[in-house]
């Protein structure tokens, strides 16, 4: 791999986040320079002989579509090696599309892992234990993917079993998101807010916006789980299942990081 590389990514709950900088430091380590990115910021041109990191959180088995959208959005290219870690809690179908879409416009699909990470979306109490056996696994699993990677290893296959016809379903059609844009509507608890607006500036998809001095959640939410996450005062809920709630991904920091 190349010694400069162009780092994209999109982290909601804080998981992907996390990993990220991990690697970062790795990469750091080995002398590796990173130009870091989000993706709902959009593609940025850069010079074409840096690798392509991309790292992006599992929803649906497949991604949020706006993050399908941001891949769909890269420009031809000739040959450019691409590195992905995809985040997730049990299971995916996305690196084979993906990499079907990067062939298809010239890139060269070169080392991919899935790597499990708890829940931040939870119907119960967390169980530290097992949060605590992810996260230690997960690191370790970061780290092997650099050390991968800066030997020249090329290794493209998915871990983690999925259904192609929701994978299908999510990046091509709206289906799978009016679903659950109707069953997992999204409110802000008025007595919570406190009208800081972090959410509306944090949303990916413009999904969120200030009616009456309380933030409104439209009709555009693709699930990615930032704005309750990142919520300083728990203030966004699932309407009508007050049993579902958020994390962030610093409330269970991991010793590996430290």
């Amino acid at each position: 791999m190349n010694s400069t590389v162009d780092f994209y990514y999109f982290s909601g709950t804080g998981n992907t986040k996390a990993i990220v900088d991990f690697v970062i430091k790795v990469l750091k380590i080995h002398n590796v320079r990173t130009s870091l990115n989000r993706m709902d910021n959009g593609y940025m041109p850069s010079n074409s002989a840096n690798d392509l990191w991309l790292a992006f959180p599992v929803n649906s088995q497949a991604v949020s579509p706006f993050i399908w959208r941001f891949f769909r959005s890269l420009p031809q290219s000739n040959g450019t090696r691409v590195y992905v870690i995809a985040t997730l809690n049990n299971s995916s179908y996305i690196l084979e599309p993906l990499s079907t879409l990067l062939k298809n416009k010239g890139y060269l699909p070169t080392l991919a892992c899935e790597i499990s990470m708890p829940n931040n979306m939870l119907d119960g109490e967390a169980s530290p234990d097992d949060d605590q056996n992810r996260l230690t696994a997960a690191y370790k699993k970061a780290d092997t993917f650099v050390r991968k990677a800066i030997g020249g290893e090329s290794s493209w296959n998915s871990e983690y079993a999925g259904s192609r016809a929701v994978s299908f379903l999510s990046r091509r059609t709206v289906l799978p998101w009016m679903s659950m844009r109707l069953m997992l509507r999204l409110r802000t608890v008025p007595s919570k807010c406190m009208n800081c607006e972090l959410c509306v500036l944090q949303c990916p998809t413009g999904n969120i916006v200030v009616v009456d001095d309380l933030p409104y959640h439209g009709y555009k939410c693709d699930y990615c789980m930032k704005c309750a996450a990142n919520c300083p005062r728990s203030a966004i809920v699932v309407s009508g299942k007050d049993n579902i709630h958020f994390r962030n991904a610093r409330m269970h920091k991991s010793t590996m990081e430290q």
